[in-house]
C-alpha cells in the first residue's frame, strides 16, 4: 500500500530538521560538488573559505586547503560507499578572526551515483589536547632519561609499584621485577614498622603530599641518604574492583652518601 503525500511529506520535514539540528556539518552535493543543501554548523565552519560570500561549491571551496578532495570524489567509480574518513583541514592563522589555526575533520560519502554527503567536525581542540599530551609524555620521558638523582615512580592504592622504569633501575639498581613489590623495598628493613607504608599514604590523602628523608637501600644492599615525596595523583578514582591503577606518586631522591643527624644538620645551619 502506497504512502500518501502528507505522510511523505512530514518524513521529508522531519529529515530536514534533524539535518539542520544536527551538531555536526552537513554538506549535501551533488558529484561534482554543487552545493544542494548546507546546514548552519557546516556555513559557520566552512565560511571563512569563502572570499565573496558564497558557498556553491564544495570542492571549489576547499581547493586551496584540501585539493585532492575533488579527485578523491572521481576517482570513487562505485555507486555509494565511503570516499574519504577524517580528512584533517587546516585553516590558516587567522581565517574567521582566529588567532590560531582551525582544523576541520572531513568525511565524505557517496549516498548513490548521483549525491555525496559531506560530514565536517571542527577538531581544533581535540588535536590541541592530544598535542599537549605527547609534549608532556616526551617532556616527561626527558626527565625520566636526563636526571640523574630522582626515580619517579607510580603506586597503586596499596603503596605498590605500578611499573618500571629507567629512573627507578638508575637511582635504586631495582628491575622490572620491583613492580608489585610495596615502595618500603627502597628502606632499610630496621627503618620502617609494618604499618609505615599506609601511614605514609594516609599522611599524603590527609595534606596532599608526605615527605622523609633518611636511609635508603639500593638493590644490592648498598645504602645511600635520600628524600622520598608521596604525593595522591589527581583524578585517580579507581573502575570498580581496580586496585591496581596508578593511585600516588612517589618521587625518590638520591642526596648522596649516608650521613649522620647531626652532621647533617651541621650543613643544614651552614648553607642557612
Amino acid at each position: 500500500m502506497s504512502r500518501d503525500a502528507s505522510e511523505i511529506g512530514a518524513e521529508y520535514e522531519a529529515l530536514i530538521q534533524f539535518l539542520y539540528l544536527a551538531p555536526v556539518g552537513l554538506v549535501q552535493t551533488n558529484v561534482q560538488g554543487d552545493v544542494a543543501m548546507m546546514n548552519p554548523v557546516a556555513a559557520q565552519l566552512l565560511m571563512p573559505l569563502s572570499h565573496d560570500g558564497g558557498l556553491d561549491n564544495l570542492f571549489t571551496a576547499l581547493a586551496r586547503v584540501a585539493p585532492e578532495l575533488r579527485a578523491c570524489a572521481e576517482r570513487h567509480t562505485e555507486p555509494y560507499g565511503k570516499v574519504c574518513d577524517g580528512l584533517h583541514v587546516y585553516l590558516e592563522p587567522g581565517a574567521g578572526g582566529k588567532r590560531a589555526p582551525q582544523i576541520l575533520a572531513l568525511t565524505l560519502l557517496k549516498l548513490d551515483p548521483e549525491r555525496i554527503m559531506a560530514v565536517i567536525n571542527d577538531i581544533t581542540e581535540q588535536v590541541r589536547r592530544e598535542r599537549r599530551l605527547r609534549q608532556n609524555d616526551a617532556w616527561l620521558n626527558a626527565i625520566l632519561a636526563g636526571v640523574q638523582d630522582y626515580a619517579l615512580v607510580s603506586l597503586d592504592l596499596q603503596g605498590r609499584i605500578c611499573e618500571w622504569n629507567a629512573s627507578i633501575g638508575r637511582v635504586t639498581g631495582f628491575g622490572p621485577d620491583a613492580v608489585g613489590r610495596p615502595f618500603t623495598i627502597f628502606y632499610p628493613q630496621d627503618t620502617v614498622a609494618l604499618e609505615y607504608r599506609q601511614d605514609r599514604l594516609r599522611e599524603a590523602d590527609a595534606s596532599g603530599w608526605s615527605l622523609d628523608e633518611g636511609r635508603r637501600l639500593r638493590a644490592d644492599g648498598g645504602e645511600f641518604w635520600g628524600s622520598t615525596l608521596v604525593a595522591p595523583l589527581p583524578e585517580r578514582e579507581p573502575l570498580p574492583g581496580d586496585t591496581d591503577g596508578a593511585a600516588y606518586c612517589l618521587i625518590l631522591r638520591d642526596l648522596g652518601k649516608p650521613q649522620d643527624t647531626s652532621t647533617r644538620h651541621q650543613e643544614n645551619a651552614h648553607a642557612a
